[in-house]
């Protein structure tokens, strides 16, 4: 590590002393004992020690300014060399740079974007026939084929701090399988296998936008990747006014014009999701929905296989007392934790549309029907509060309703 400027003057005016004093046991000394970049500086002090004192007295400005011009022509060099013959650095000075290791993909960026646009205002908007939304939330948009068997998943990233951390199934290496392609004018990664088809790139404001598909066709998922736009549709908000009592929240992800919030009791989760302008329908369960009215608008209701089981008694005793489901019984000695169900079966579903404002709703839950209904005639308009999603995100395989 080169030594600060005033550190140096200050050895070299100590050396100077010593020389001063020790002069005549130097001089007498055999100099094949000193090194010979000391006995080169000491030459050139005694040939002109006014010259040296000069140049060690030239201002620090100076010196740093020099340094400084040293340093950035040797980074510009640098640069472009890299430049030339590294498409991650290349990546780098685009704002997104890819870093591979093993199979792990990770895109991260230091750089900053106006605050004013969220990643939200980005949507898709075409889709193949047979696709249904699941959810729109913090972890992105996701999307079923009918028979639950094809996924997709977009997501878009924010500049300022961001990581994107996901992989490719089957892909040991997933430079390998790795192509660049154009997308929407833009230069886009594409990796593809057997199993699955991920595509990463940057927009022109900044974000990084990443689809995720499966049993898609190559023509379709390009198509879905080309037609994701800014989303300019009114940001309508609205918020649950009744929920029951022993339902505790979890969560809530807003979006613009979409939200999802969820509530959990026992162990059993209740969820809402609603999404103006929708491009395809929400998934919902087989059978035939019987016909409801929300509102005065038409809705769908599809009952669950079985009916919602009392949780205030679940029939285990202890102490000569019945334990309910999601207590803690503790007696001499030990301790019952009894935890209740998440049964599918349980589960009922009702879909509904305001057609004034052509949002999407979509309640599931173990409740009845009478309560549902309560809950969905509950709805009301409210002030949109958007936030944005985690700056570090990890999308894999096998996780993110994959």
């Amino acid at each position: 590590m080169a030594e600060r400027p005033f550190d140096s003057l200050l050895r070299d005016a100590l050396m100077e002393a010593n020389w001063r004093e020790y002069a005549s046991v130097w001089e007498c000394a055999d100099t094949s004992s000193f090194s010979s970049d000391y006995l080169r500086w000491r030459t050139r002090l005694l040939a002109d020690p006014f010259a040296w004192a000069k140049k060690r007295l030239r201002p620090l400005w100076a010196k740093a300014l020099r340094t400084a011009a040293c340093i950035l022509l040797a980074c510009s060099l640098a640069l472009g060399t890299l430049m030339a013959a590294s498409p991650t650095v290349r990546a780098a000075v685009l704002n997104w740079l890819r870093e591979i290791s093993g199979n792990v993909i990770v895109y991260f960026t230091s750089g900053q974007t106006e605050k004013e646009t969220l990643p939200s205002n980005w949507r898709i908007t075409w889709l193949p026939e047979g696709w249904g939304l699941q959810d729109a939330s913090d972890f992105g948009w996701k999307y079923r084929e009918a028979d639950g068997k094809g996924s997709l998943q977009f997501t878009c990233f924010s500049p300022g701090d961001s990581q994107l951390t996901t992989n490719v199934s089957n892909a040991d290496d997933p430079e390998e399988v790795r192509k660049a392609i154009q997308i929407q004018g833009r230069t886009a990664d594409y990796y593809v296998t057997d199993r699955r088809r991920v595509l990463v790139w940057e927009n022109e404001a900044g974000y990084l936008l990443m689809l995720r598909g499966n049993r898609m066709n190559e023509e379709d998922f390009l198509k879905i990747a080309e037609s994701i736009t800014f989303y300019e549709g009114p940001g309508t908000a609205y918020e649950m006014g009744w929920v029951p009592t022993e339902y505790e929240p979890m969560y809530r992800d807003e979006l613009i014009g979409a939200a999802q919030e969820a509530w959990t009791y026992n162990q059993k989760d209740l969820l809402w999701q609603y999404v103006t302008d929708p491009i395809c329908p929400f998934k919902t369960p087989d059978g035939t929905p019987e016909e409801v009215t929300v509102n005065g608008a038409k809705g769908q209701f599809w009952a669950a296989e079985q009916p919602p089981k009392d949780s205030t008694g679940s029939g285990i005793i202890a102490n000569g007392e019945v334990v309910s489901d999601g207590s803690t019984y503790e007696g001499n000695g030990f301790t019952i934790m009894v935890s209740g169900s998440s049964d599918k079966d349980e589960t009922a579903t009702l879909l509904w549309t305001d057609p004034d404002s052509n949002t999407a709703f979509l309640l599931e839950g173990a409740l009845s029907r009478e309560d549902l209904l309560r809950m969905a005639e509950s709805v009301r308009a409210a002030e949109p509060q958007p936030r944005e999603p985690s700056h570090n995100m990890k999308i894999t395989e096998g996780t993110a309703g994959e």
